[in-house]
C-alpha cells in the first residue's frame, strides 16, 4: 500500500461477509471456491489478493474501496462500468483473457489445459478478461483521484498500483493445481 494508508485484513473479510451474505470464514470461503485456511492466512498475513476483492466487487457491485477502507471513506457515486465502457472493450478484454489464461497454462500448466473443454477455458478467461477491465477502470479512478488531484505524484501512483496487493503468477498457479476437478491427479 502507499505510505500512510493501513488496511486491517480483518475489517475487510467482515466487509466481505457482510456485502456476500455469508456468516462465517467458511461460507466467505465456499463463496470464493478456496479453503477456509485462506481466509486465516489472509488475516495473518494481513493481505487479502486482489482477485478476491475484484471478484467481490463484481458479485455485489460495491467499490473496491469500501471494502478497503469501510463506509467511513469517502465514496464517489459513479456510472456503472457497463455504461462507461463500450462493448467493444467488454469483448476485446475477455478475449484478451482468455488468451492469457491459454498462454499461462501452455506455458506453467499444460495437463491441465489438456483437460480443459472450450466452454470451461471461454468462460475462466472472460472472467480474466473482466478482471482486468475492472482492475484498468479502478486504476483510472485512481489516478483521477490521487494524481490528478495533486495528492500523488505519477512515480509514487505507480508504486500505489504495484502494491495494491499481491497478484503474482506463483498464487495462480497453486490455485490451478489444488482445485478439485476430473482433471489430471
Amino acid at each position: 500500500m502507499a505510505k500512510g494508508i493501513k488496511v486491517n485484513a480483518s475489517e475487510v473479510i467482515e466487509r466481505l461477509k457482510a456485502s456476500t451474505s455469508t456468516n462465517t470464514d467458511i461460507d466467505l470461503a465456499n463463496y470464493f471456491e478456496v479453503s477456509n485456511k485462506a481466509i486465516s492466512s489472509w488475516r495473518t498475513r494481513n493481505s487479502i489478493p486482489l482477485e478476491f476483492l475484484l471478484q467481490a466487487c463484481a458479485g455485489t457491485g460495491e467499490k473496491i474501496d469500501y471494502f478497503l477502507f469501510g463506509e467511513a471513506f469517502p465514496r464517489q457515486q459513479t456510472e456503472s462500468l457497463e455504461t462507461r465502457i463500450d462493448d467493444f472493450w467488454i469483448t476485446t478484454m475477455k478475449l484478451t483473457g482468455e488468451r492469457i489464461l491459454i498462454e499461462i497454462l501452455e506455458k506453467h500448466a499444460p495437463e491441465e489445459l489438456a483437460f480443459m473443454d472450450a466452454e470451461e477455458t471461454l468462460a475462466k478467461g472472460e472472467s480474466i478478461g473482466m478482471a482486468m477491465l475492472i482492475f484498468a477502470d479502478f486504476i483510472e479512478r485512481k489516478k483521477k483521484e490521487l494524481v490528478d488531484s495533486g495528492r500523488m505524484t505519477n512515480d509514487e501512483f505507480k508504486e500505489y498500483i504495484r502494491n495494491v496487493d499481491r497478484y503474482d503468477l506463483p498464487y495462480f498457479a497453486r490455485a490451478i493445481k489444488h482445485r478439485n476437478k476430473n482433471g489430471p491427479q
